[in-house]
């Protein structure tokens, strides 16, 4: 025969199960928000380690191009189609348009070519470089990666002349500068490396004078 149970003690054991279904629940919220948390933070890590290993790829494949230079080797200029691998692109600083240096009617032709509208009137004499001219014209990263194609600060050692570009760069001299644009389309977007190097003659090779990751897509 079952004793009856008093009052007090049916309220305390009420009293424990629900601490013990809230506790359960706060148990199962807990482990969600840790799953949630563990998941953003992989997907996060994974993708910092994909920008990390695309950084490598498209510093190497600058790298290997100057250093076939330095070395007096012909490289072309125009990137070859690589599927899933940096292409790079050589352009002789010495036949770009210096905003600093040349009339403004040539500087805007230079725009026009490369299909590039500044919003703002800011002007480039004023900006130190190509990233803070980019930053006074607001254009976003695919103006800016138009933008490099015609235009260099600082363009040396002679005033620029109405030359084409060959089609191969069969070494290098001291004091000669290069733009070099490594390219690579990955899952997570359009990425590009612009460096601006000179040749100095000696062991160290090459001084880097401007260096430029933009994230795309880009339209040049």
């Amino acid at each position: 025969m079952k004793r009856p149970i008093s009052a007090r003690r049916a309220a305390r054991e009420g009293y424990v199960s629900l601490l013990a279904m809230a506790f359960a629940t706060g148990l199962a919220v807990i482990g969600g928000a840790l799953a949630v948390g563990l998941h953003n933070y992989l997907s996060a890590a994974a993708d910092q380690t994909n920008e990390i290993r695309t950084r490598i790829a498209l510093e190497s494949a600058a790298a290997e191009v100057l250093g076939r230079l330095a070395g007096g080797e012909a490289v072309p200029l125009a990137p070859s189609p690589n599927a899933g691998e940096p292409a790079v692109r050589v352009s002789l600083v010495s036949t770009k348009v210096d905003p600093a240096a040349d009339a403004p009617g040539l500087v805007h032709a230079a725009l026009t070519d490369a299909g590039v509208q500044p919003d703002g009137e800011g002007d480039p004499r004023a900006a130190s470089g190509l990233a803070a001219l980019s930053a006074l014209w607001r254009l976003d990263a695919a103006g800016e990666d138009c933008l490099r194609r015609v235009l260099t600060y600082g363009r040396a050692p002679a005033p620029r002349a109405d030359v084409v570009e060959p089609e191969r760069l069969q070494g290098v001299s001291a004091g000669d500068q290069l733009d070099v644009r490594t390219s690579i389309r990955t899952a997570a977007g359009d990425r590009a490396l612009w460096v601006r190097a000179r040749f100095t003659g000696r062991a160290d090779g090459w001084v880097v004078h401007d260096y430029r990751r933009l994230a795309g897509p880009f339209t040049c």
